[in-house]
């Protein structure tokens, strides 16, 4: 009843929204019933046989204005992001975006029972509220704003900035280039073209992205010391570790030759509960990626694909590589920390997010908030990976948060920033990785 009182409510705003800016009757008819009333289902059908009731113990929800649930479920997380959370309700800018989201956490901090709307903050912004946006995307953009507009804004980008470096050897000549790259979130691809390479876990996926590959033939890349394209060796590798490791899996892809159009993957993806690196003992400037021992195998089970058979060998080098280390190596260890959520279709969708508090897990879904299922805290109990088929983005926080923000917060130094932006230590990043280049768009 709750949620059909809620449609009702919405869909009277939207018309007065519509009528109030004269916008053209196939405009506003295909907002509403394509991409705003999918949504208002999605979330409705999601949030069906939570006994916690609109909000659980502790937590305020926040109002969908019509497509907004991106917006809210990014402005949760910061909320219970104890290091974001901190800089933002200390920042002391009078901007009407500061003011509003300032005043938001305000009354999220009060644990008034009943939904909080965002009108103000969403005024602030600009943002068409019955248009659906990509959330990754508008992290980015949400982050870069700060970092422009506001003293104080760099120190959340840097609680999220990622250095990978680029690196590409010559077979010939053995020059080594290497390129630093900046990232807030690192794009991991879950699908490939070849059906019989399957991806179907996180620690996979970011080992894929890190393995070495040879460009050759019509990839091969040009050597100013040969002065001719060679086959030459590409990796990537981290410089610099975050506060906040986040992830995006790449849901999204093109398909179809004569029409070309995006489509989602809907493969369940298995997710560790913690993520571990170690720094490497020939370069200093280099964080190895230390994977989760593989459980043993039964001899019946099917013969490994490629990638994962390749991908193995490279672990298990690490591995070693670990072991001889001894106890003498700097380590990092990461815990989930958060979760991203995305149902739905390319076209329409839903987002919502899994956010962990103390020892427990909350539902974070527009103006409903509820303690997790069993499930997800059995997982966490018998700490065995989760799989999940809606999981977009997921956060990871350092284990020992608190013992490095201040050296995360103090990192002014960024390397291949626009010229313009130097010298506040601030950058736009991106997410396209190509045949030869892993560069960032800015927002």
């Amino acid at each position: 009843m709750m949620n059909l009182i809620v449609l009702v409510i919405q869909t009277v705003r939207f018309l007065a929204w519509v009528i109030f800016h004269r916008l053209p009757l196939r405009t506003w008819f295909l907002s509403l019933f394509w991409k705003v009333w999918p949504s208002k289902i999605i979330a409705a059908v999601g949030t069906m046989g939570n006994k916690q009731g609109l909000n659980g113990p502790g937590f305020v929800g926040l109002s969908n204005q019509g497509a907004t649930c991106f917006l809210n479920t990014l402005l949760q997380t910061w909320y219970m992001t104890p290091e974001v959370h901190s800089i933002i309700v200390n920042f002391n800018e009078d901007t009407e975006f500061m003011f509003e989201l300032k005043s938001l956490f305000e009354k999220l901090e009060s644990r008034n029972q009943m939904p909080l709307r965002t009108n103000e903050l969403t005024t602030s912004l600009k943002l068409n509220v019955f248009e659906q946006r990509d959330i990754e995307e508008y992290f980015r953009y949400l982050i870069n704003k700060l970092a422009d507009e506001v003293d104080r804004g760099h120190e959340i980008l840097k609680l999220y900035q990622i250095t990978i470096v680029q690196s590409l050897e010559c077979s010939e000549c053995t020059t080594l280039v290497e390129n630093d790259c900046f990232f807030l979130d690192l794009p991991l691809s879950i699908h490939s073209a070849d059906p019989s390479l399957k991806i179907n876990c996180l620690e996979l996926a970011l080992q894929n992205f890190l393995k070495r590959i040879t460009l050759k033939d019509d990839n091969a890349s040009y050597c100013d010391k040969c002065d001719k394209k060679t086959e030459t060796e590409i990796r990537y590798y981290f410089k610099r570790l975050p506060q906040i490791l986040t992830i995006q899996l790449k849901r999204f892809e093109i398909v179809g030759r004569r029409w070309m159009h995006y489509r989602k993957i809907h493969e369940s993806i298995s997710i560790p509960l913690t993520l571990g690196f170690y720094k490497s003992q020939g370069n200093g400037n280099e964080w190895h990626f230390k994977p989760t021992k593989s459980k043993q195998r039964n001899p019946q089970e099917n013969k490994k694909n490629n990638l994962e058979a390749n991908v193995e060998r490279e672990s298990q080098n690490t591995e070693i590589e670990a072991e001889n280390a001894g106890n003498t190596q700097q380590e990092e260890k990461y815990e989930l920390f958060a979760i991203w959520h995305h149902s739905g279709t390319y076209e329409s969708g839903h987002y919502y997010a899994e956010i962990k508090s103390g020892d427990d897990w909350y539902n974070f879904n527009d103006s409903r908030v509820g303690k997790c299922g069993s499930f997800l805290d059995t997982v966490h109990k018998k700490q065995d990976p989760l799989s999940s088929k809606t999981a977009y983005l997921i956060m990871y926080r350092r284990k020992d948060s608190e013992a490095h923000r201040n050296d995360s917060q103090s990192h002014i130094s960024i390397l291949g920033a626009d010229t313009t932006l130097k010298a506040d230590g601030r950058s736009s990043y991106g997410r396209q990785k190509q045949n030869t280049t892993y560069t960032g768009t800015p927002v």
